[in-house]
């Protein structure tokens, strides 16, 4: 059972001129040092560094977890060993997945000379439990800012 999808598209030179102007501290950040290592030694690197990024932006989106406050970069990997590469999760990534069920990640990276994008499927043996705090109605539309509308009691015999 599909348990959530995640996608990323990117820009490579975009991505480059972030590289660029962020330098090493971004590469430590985002990356282990596994990744690093592999990225450097590939003829086009920042395509690497790009799909690699993708990877890990669409696999906290599969996890729901993109954005979330304790999540680092780190704790998604891309592993690529011989054949197709896999996701290695550490920390909020792992803990996400145990939460949801999750038994197996599926990843695709893609790269041209100016994109690079990513697609993750989370699969597991259960549905999908959110990982979305649900308001309750009474609280109101946050779109809106309105108080949902409450049911006044009636006095009774």
């Amino acid at each position: 059972m599909i348990v959530g999808v995640g996608f990323d598209l990117e820009d490579i030179a975009d991505f480059g001129r972030t590289m660029d102007q962020s330098g090493e501290p971004f590469l430590n950040r985002v990356y282990t040092a596994r990744e690093i290592k592999y990225c450097q030694s590939q003829p086009h690197a920042r395509q690497s560094y790009t799909a690699r990024y993708c990877a890990k932006e669409a696999a906290m989106k599969a996890l729901g977890i993109a954005g979330a406050e304790g999540l680092k970069w780190k704790d998604v990997e891309v592993v690529a060993t011989s054949g197709a590469p896999h996701l290695r999760l550490t920390g909020m990534a792992a803990a996400a997945a145990k939460r949801l069920g999750v038994e197996k990640l599926l990843v695709s990276l893609s790269h041209s000379r100016s994109m690079a994008g990513a697609i993750v499927v989370a699969q597991g043996e259960t549905p999908a439990r959110s990982t979305r705090r649900v308001l309750p109605k009474r609280l109101g539309n946050t779109k809106t800012g309105k108080r949902a509308p409450t049911k006044k009691k009636q006095a009774g015999p």
